[in-house]
């Protein structure tokens, strides 16, 4: 075994590599020459995650030194346990490398199957067959929402229940469902914790572009129109606003929907940082989910007038 010196030499030179290979990488794929789904891009992911794996194995042999050359600092190279690992400082060395190894053959084919090293993750998602089927709306009852689903609810409370694999979703005593959602979290009423209070489900199968985004709030306003759900406008707020639109409600819409008591709220969330000079009307990666609440819950509610869309 090298000595302590070495090894951090070879440990620093695998970090600095990963640091430049990364800011490398972000460039080429921020100007265009590093695409996404490509087999150059593949064979980079693979090429990283080797070199992260060899780093975190070079840091087996210069933690191990550290530590014991930090305890003969302190006196103790002739207690039990250290002189023991001095000794056999190599067989520590080797241990932790095949504790390592077997949680990599554990972990490794898994991820592999999830897509992690899949040039195109989104197909991978497309292939993986949905856990079961999530019924659920704000107001019914845990009892309720569990004879209704397949999916078996998970919950580590009274007050949250939460999932975050692909399962299909559906909200009870409506006509909408959301196929292959990528994660829901319930909370149950303060009132009556028997009682689905709030719900956030992840929609998006993958990460969208601001267009992508666009087309399927589209498609989603186009169900909750076609179901029966009423769209909230934004109250008018002075006189020539309501003269303006003649009357009916005005102001943004599409959003909030009403069905009943059930409020549900059109949401989106960027995955990925601003960047200097970008064209915000196209710019950033997206996914879209849904909150579904109570309309007695809700609060800011009464600034709604809720009304079937227009065409």
């Amino acid at each position: 075994m090298l000595n302590l010196k070495a090894h951090a030499i070879i440990s620093g030179a695998l970090f600095a590599t990963m640091i430049i290979g990364a800011i490398a990488g972000n460039i080429a794929h921020d100007s265009g020459l590093l695409r996404d789904g490509t087999a150059v891009q593949f064979t980079i992911m693979v090429t990283y995650f080797t070199l992260f794996v060899v780093f975190g194995y070079s840091l087996i042999p210069l933690m191990v030194k550290l530590v014991l050359r930090g305890q003969g600092a302190i006196g103790n190279s002739n207690v039990g346990v250290v002189r023991i690992a001095v000794a056999n400082e190599g067989k520590v060395v080797i241990a932790f490398w095949v504790l390592i190894t077997l949680g990599l053959a554990i972990a490794l084919p898994e991820a592999i199957k999830d897509g992690f090293f899949s040039p195109d993750p989104a197909a991978v998602i497309a292939a993986t067959p949905s856990r079961g089927i999530v019924v659920a709306r704000p107001g019914i009852t845990i009892d309720e929402m569990k004879r209704l689903s397949s999916l078996p609810i998970k919950g580590s409370a009274d007050t949250v229940f939460a999932e975050g694999n692909l399962f299909d979703f559906s909200i009870a005593s409506t006509g909408i469902s959301f196929p292959r959602c990528r994660y829901y979290f319930m909370t149950t009423s303060r009132k009556d914790r028997t009682r689905i209070a709030n719900i956030s489900v992840g929609t998006a199968q993958s990460k969208m572009t601001r267009a992508q985004l666009a087309a399927a709030d589209a498609a989603l306003r186009e169900r909750l129109a076609a179901d029966g759900w009423m769209t909230g406008y934004e109250n008018d707020r002075t006189e020539q606003q309501r003269q303006f639109h003649g009357g009916r409600p005005g102001g943004r819409s599409g959003l909030i929907w009403l069905h009943g008591d059930t409020v549900l709220r059109i949401m989106s969330r960027r995955l990925d940082d601003a960047k200097p000079g970008e064209d915000a009307a196209t710019a950033g990666e997206w996914i879209q989910f849904v909150e579904l609440s109570l309309r007695q819950d809700y609060s800011g509610l009464e600034r709604y007038e809720f009304a079937k869309p227009e065409p």
